[in-house]
């Protein structure tokens, strides 16, 4: 284990350390022993190597020791008391957050922002989306012990915490600091049937799968927007190794192998019937991935969005946004 961290927190502080290495290093480590935190800001220091680790990971040492200052006196209060504290002292004003509480980013509707996805940035403004948010609450609670892990929905990620009262998981909606059953998601987001059937979406992920989730997450669209399909390749073999359900990563995957059509053929051959006979193979093999990926995913429950669902979901934005007087 000793030998393990070590080896991480080298590759992370060698500038030519390759970024799939450390990613590699991240998922193999120990299930139930993991710091989210830490590997959060390794993963963010792959899409800005400028961030200062202690620093953010003081400030998440911070955060957590604000809010168990506030936890009952009773020494053995409930976790739900201990998640009301740490709720609060995100999300509601006062001196334990200098009157600055954490609220939702109404200036990029879509999320394309990938540095708005970093801790650091977060912690920084006290803004943010349905990437970030859940994941700093997890990272905060786990600093705290109080039994929580990620899940996803399409397009959504969530926070699952383990209510003691009722024995069994529930849903804390971070970008709105509400709790929600399974059936509100499935139905506000119209999960099909393929996704419930083979238990894609609301889950709870173990400490690895989290871990890729911060990849898929975050790196992920970092390496997409620079074009690096290479990347993308070693990233999404190494995220669907630890979590094979991951229908995020599988259409990265697939636009990767688009990436590398436009790079080595389209670019030079416009049309298909240009491509030498020594290069068609690879040509079809490419092809073939770039559909066969996003098949897997729809096969698991992943749909793509179309104009009419993303005018529905700007719609709600613009409402939640006129009702936060935002």
């Amino acid at each position: 284990m000793e030998l393990l961290i070590l080896a991480i927190w080298a590759a992370t502080s060698w500038a030519s350390a390759p970024q799939e290495t450390t990613l590699r290093l991240l998922l193999q480590q120990p299930e139930g022993s993991i710091d989210l935190a830490r590997a959060k800001i390794t993963i963010d220091r792959m899409v800005d190597p400028s961030i200062d680790t202690d620093a953010v990971l003081r400030e998440v040492d911070e955060w957590a020791a604000k809010a168990r200052a506030r936890f009952p006196a009773n020494a053995s209060a409930s976790n739900k008391a201990k998640m009301d504290a740490l709720i609060s002292t995100l999300y509601e004003p006062g001196p334990w957050n200098d009157n600055r509480p954490f609220g939702y980013d109404y200036t990029d509707p879509f999320g394309q922002d990938v540095k708005k996805g970093l801790l650091s940035t977060y912690f920084a403004t006290r803004k943010g989306q349905c990437v970030i948010m859940p994941i700093a609450f997890l990272v905060i609670g786990q600093r705290l012990g109080l039994p929580l892990t990620m899940t996803t929905a399409p397009y959504h990620l969530i926070v699952k915490y383990g209510d003691e009262e009722q024995g069994a998981w529930t849903n804390f909606e971070a970008t709105s600091a509400l709790f929600h059953a399974d059936s509100g998601y499935e139905q506000a987001l119209r999960i099909p049937l393929e996704a419930t059937r083979n238990d894609t979406f609301l889950r709870p992920f173990t400490q690895r799968e989290s871990v890729a989730l911060f990849a898929t997450a975050s790196l992920l669209p970092y390496y997409r927007q620079n074009k690096w399909a290479e990347r993308m390749l070693a990233a999404t073999d190494l995220i669907l190794q630890a979590n094979p359900r991951d229908v995020n990563a599988m259409t990265f995957r697939g636009d990767a192998y688009y990436l590398l059509i436009e790079q080595q053929f389209k670019s030079e051959y416009p049309q298909a019937e240009q491509i030498p006979q020594d290069l068609r193979a690879t040509y079809i093999d490419y092809s073939k991935q770039n559909f066969e990926w996003y098949e897997k995913a729809e096969a698991l429950g992943w749909r793509q969005w179309g104009p009419e669902d993303r005018q529905r979901y700007l719609q709600h934005f613009n409402n939640m946004k006129a009702k936060d007087g935002s």
